[in-house]
């Protein structure tokens, strides 16, 4: 009996010293029910939860980004990262949210923008399109193939993200001034995805993707992937009705 008594006693010990019953384990579990994966499981708060979520993150993000262009005198602020950070934040799981995306998109924007800049600063030198705003129309035509440039490189190379044709007209319309500039734009971005990875990965609790978009883990969670409650797009919907008409 006595024996019993003492096993009974070592359990009890073991259980009151285990890692759950400490006070780091509890913080931690405190602040993991305030994650948003973790809110996301209960349907009374999920709306709510994500609402929060994204002003906090984006209010934060862009003004972690201030900051820095502030405190390292550095052109980091482009007026394409605003979307960016929205898609980031409010559909972190889709595939324009991806960092590969993201990334490449920008860049790729960036590079054909200054491209058709140059291009036509060439076949037409009159036009000054280096410094001056006015709208004419060899500026209109490199805007314009800019834009339709970006689209098509975008889906050449599978990294569709709506904001980097801003990005691409902005290069085109000469507000890249000097490589400081230019190398500036890629550091601005690779800054919001590190703090989309902190915000969304490690506060969020989400599978945030450290590169390239999983499609199993949209299928998870269709509203942070931008899915909504139906896995097929809207339009989508309308052309099969469509076509489910015409067929009686």
């Amino acid at each position: 009996m006595s024996k019993g008594r003492d096993q009974g006693a070592v359990r009890g010990e073991v259980t009151e010293s285990a890692p759950q019953y400490g006070l780091l384990f509890r913080v931690i579990a405190f602040f993991t029910h305030l994650q948003l994966g973790y809110l996301l499981r209960d349907g009374r708060h999920s709306l709510s939860a994500v609402r929060i979520f994204v002003f906090l993150e984006g209010v934060s993000a862009l003004a972690i980004i201030a900051a820095a262009a502030y405190l390292a005198r550095l052109p980091l602020l482009f007026p394409p990262l605003a979307p960016s950070a929205f898609i980031l934040f409010r559909t972190p799981l889709s595939r324009p949210a991806s960092p590969r995306v993201v990334f490449l998109a920008h860049c790729l924007g960036m590079l054909v923008g200054l491209l058709m800049l140059h291009l036509f600063s060439l076949l037409f030198p009159e036009a000054n399109l280096q410094g001056d705003d006015a709208l004419n129309w060899p500026r209109i035509f490199a805007l314009a193939l800019a834009m339709g440039l970006t689209s098509l490189v975008m889906i050449l190379f599978d990294c569709a993200h709506p904001p980097a044709t801003a990005t691409a007209l902005v290069a085109a319309m000469g507000y890249f001034d000097g490589l400081l500039q230019i190398a500036a734009l890629p550091v601005a971005v690779l800054l919001l995805l590190a703090q989309a990875l902190v915000f969304n990965r490690l506060l969020g609790g989400l599978p945030f993707p450290l590169w390239s978009f999983d499609p199993k883990v949209a299928r998870q969670y269709p509203d942070l992937a931008g899915l909504g409650d139906q896995q097929t797009p809207y339009w989508d919907k309308v052309t099969e009705e469509v076509f489910e008409r015409r067929k009686r």
